[in-house]
């Protein structure tokens, strides 16, 4: 069954259901379930996109390699989502996801209200396979990303967006998701070496 309001109930759901000072990785699996690839993808997107999440230093990097672990798992198949006790520990503050919410609630609220299921071509068998090699590369170029201001948050959004896409198998954002990625990779490349190298500047 296709979620209604995966944006903003899978924010809440996190904030809401621990009571610690800090929610890690295991936490979230625990809320979601070891199945649970789109409300992951949705959520770890949102991190490097939302204020003042997306300002920590180092955090789109961690994220990165976070959501890649996630992705590769889908990508072959697996049932179950496995993480490394140390991924797992991996946390951050309640009182930062708190702050989130509160400073994104009305707009994703919002965003709620345009996601619809349709085009579920595009959100199921091999179209999902496809999804996953595209977070998996928006997960890797998170990493050097992170040098460029504000440059992250275009590939997280496009992470965030495959998830919500797969919880509300909404395929139409599942391919606005693969035109946010081409220009996360355009971004990429005219930050770097490669954009002299094709005689680009």
């Amino acid at each position: 069954m296709a979620e209604s309001q995966p944006l903003e109930s899978v924010l809440h759901k996190a904030t809401e259901e621990t009571d610690k000072e800090d929610v890690s990785i295991k936490d979230l699996m625990e809320i979601y379930g070891a199945r649970s690839f789109g409300p992951v993808f949705i959520l770890l997107g949102l991190l490097v996109v939302l204020p003042p999440l997306g300002a920590i230093p180092v955090l789109p990097a961690v994220v990165g390699i976070v959501i890649l672990l996630f992705s590769v798992q889908m990508l072959f198949g697996r049932s179950h989502i496995w993480l490394p006790g140390v991924v797992k520990n991996l946390s951050i503050e309640r009182e930062k996801l708190e702050k989130a919410e509160e400073k994104s609630e009305d707009g994703l609220r919002l965003a709620d209200r345009m996601i619809n299921a349709r085009l579920e071509w595009a959100t199921g068998g091999i179209a999902k396979y496809a999804a996953a090699i595209m977070v998996s590369v928006m997960a890797l170029i998170m990493i050097p990303l992170e040098l460029v201001p504000f440059a992250v948050a275009i590939p997280g959004m496009a992470i965030t967006m495959v998830g919500v896409a797969l919880l509300a198998r909404d395929g139409l954002l599942m391919l606005i998701a693969y035109v946010l990625s081409a220009v996360a990779l355009g971004v990429m490349v005219w930050f770097s070496p490669i954009a002299s190298w094709l005689g680009l500047k």
